[in-house]
Parts: structure tokens; sequence; C-alpha cells
């Protein structure tokens, strides 16, 4: 009787999550598409309309989604956008990994910036931790603290993530039709945003379950990989997007590798 609650509960928990993630869809997708498509036909700065899908797209459906589930709190979504991770020593590769990677394979091909102490302290605050503060910790609170979240925990890591990362791409689908001359050029932007996209949602799947749920570590990582574009020429940004793909392939792999150790301990008891 007990399993047959506990098997009941979870599917009503999953249910819920769906239909949340349904409603958060319908909000997200449109809003996005409308505003990041405006300086496509109106000659004005799209920052502002970034910022606007970040409000209005993005913070504030999964505010008003949340206080609807009666099995999240909002005050620990928020309180997880600036607690440090468990270990802390996952902030240190959250820093470096995508641009220390960045940087050396740009320098395979001596397309590398070059480093000193001006450039590295101006990337670090006028980039890194502007982006930190004014977009991807909220960002990462809707991306990874409601959405990915409940995508792995109906799917799983793998699956879970690939949905995210295809919601992810899909509010943005309008960006790639900036700055193209041919089809091939918005072939080019679109495959850039899916192999980042999926990338940095495998990476930051990882990081989250490593972190224990710490989004400010999350949002650390987005940073550098945005801040990461200033490192190298911007006709090979796609070392960044492969760059951030093969970490995210080796973030699979230890995954997979944590859950088979699980796994074998729970057989060894």
């Amino acid at each position: 009787m007990r399993h047959m609650k506990r098997t009941a509960s979870v599917a009503a928990r999953e249910a819920d999550d769906l239909a949340l993630l349904k409603a958060f869809v319908a909000i997200a997708l449109p809003v996005g598409w409308v505003l990041l498509s405006i300086p496509l036909f109106v000659d004005v700065p799209v920052e502002p309309f970034v910022l606007g899908t970040l409000v209005l797209g993005l913070v504030l459906p999964t505010v008003l989604l949340v206080r609807r589930d009666p099995g999240a709190d909002g005050r620990q979504l928020f309180r997880d956008c600036f607690r440090l991770p468990r270990p802390r020593i996952l902030l240190i590769p959250a820093l470096l990994l995508i641009p220390a990677g960045t940087w050396l394979a740009a320098r395979a091909f001596d397309q590398q910036a070059g480093l000193d102490v001006g450039f590295v302290v101006s990337l670090a605050l006028g980039n890194v931790a502007a982006s930190l503060l004014i977009v991807n910790l909220w960002e990462e609170m809707v991306w990874a603290g409601f959405v990915q979240r409940r995508t792995m925990a109906r799917w799983g890591y793998l699956r879970g993530s690939l949905a995210t990362a295809v919601l992810f791409v899909g509010i943005h689908l309008p960006l790639a039709f900036y700055d193209i001359d041919d089809a091939a050029d918005l072939g080019e932007n679109l495959a850039g945003l899916l192999v980042a996209g999926v990338g940095l949602r495998l990476l930051l799947g990882a990081f989250d379950t490593w972190g224990r749920r710490s989004i400010l570590t999350l949002a650390l990582l987005h940073a550098t990989f945005n801040a990461s574009g200033e490192l190298l020429d911007a006709d090979y940004d796609w070392i960044r997007y492969l760059v951030t793909l093969a970490f995210g392939l080796l973030a699979l792999v230890a995954m997979k590798n944590r859950d088979s150790a699980h796994l074998n301990e729970r057989n060894e008891r």
C-alpha cells in the first residue's frame, strides 16, 4: 500500500511539473521571439530587448508559476541563487574551465587574445561580473532552477539536459538571423546555438548536481562562457562552442560513472 501511495505521489508530481513546463513554454517562447525579433526590423540596439526577454519572458513567468506549485519553494529557489557550492572548490572550474579551454584551443590556431593583467582584470570585472549579476544569475534561476531541475527529475540527467537545451536554443532562435547574408550564415548560427546550448546544459546539469543546487555556481559558469568570446578572434568563435560541447560530453561521462558507482554501492549492500 505504501509503495502504491508513493508511486501515485511521484506520478502526480511529474504531472504537475509537466503542466508547469508547458505553461512556461507557452509564455517564454512567444515573448522571446517577439522581443528579440524587433531589432531585426527596427534600427535599435538589441540589448534592451534581451533584458526585456529575460524579465518578461523568463523571470516573471517563473516567479508566477513557482507560486502555483505546491511542491516548490520560491524563497528556496532565490536562496539557491546566492548559495555557494559544496564543495567550494567547484567555483574554480566554474570560473576557469571554459575560458582556459577556449584560450588554449584558440592558441592552437594562433587566434588567441593576448593576455595581460589589464585585459584579465577588465574581462573579469567588466564582463564576467556584470554579466553574472545583471543577466546570468537570473537566467539560470529560470533555466537551471525552474526548467532543468524539472526536466532532469522527469527524464534523467541526459534527456532532461537535452530537453532544456532545445528550449534554451528555441528562445534564442531570432538571434540566429542577426548579421547574416545568406542561408549558409543562418545555418552556421543555428549550429552554433545548438552546439553551445547542448554543451552548456550538460555542464550546468552536472554542476548543479555536484554543487548541491548552487545556482550561483551555474551562473558563474554561464557568465564565463559568454566572456570567453573575448579570448579569440570573432571568426573563430566556433572554437568556444566546440570546447563547451567537449566539456559537456566529459561531464556526461562523469555523471554516468557516478551513477554506476552509486548503483554498485547499493547492490553491494
